[in-house]
């Protein structure tokens, strides 16, 4: 894992940050959507961010959120 990888680790992103590093060639709000999508089928990852008070809502999410996603998604 190089530095910047590190770094998204522990940084804050918008959903639709993160959601675009995922599917960068997707529109902001199509790439928002499939990683809603994603989460939502996986059930691990949603009932973990939801311990960290994780919504379908959420906007912002914090490193916390980023690692668990990262995690359960992989690398972006």
């Amino acid at each position: 894992m190089e530095n910047n990888d590190l770094m998204l680790l522990y940084t804050t992103l918008t959903k639709t940050e993160l959601a675009q590093m995922y599917l960068p060639e997707a529109t902001p709000a199509v790439a928002r959507r499939k990683l809603n999508e994603w989460i939502l089928r996986n059930q691990p990852l949603a009932l973990a961010l939801a311990h960290t008070g994780y919504t379908h809502s959420t906007r912002m999410l914090t490193p916390a959120q980023v690692r668990l996603i990262i995690q359960h998604l992989g690398e972006p």
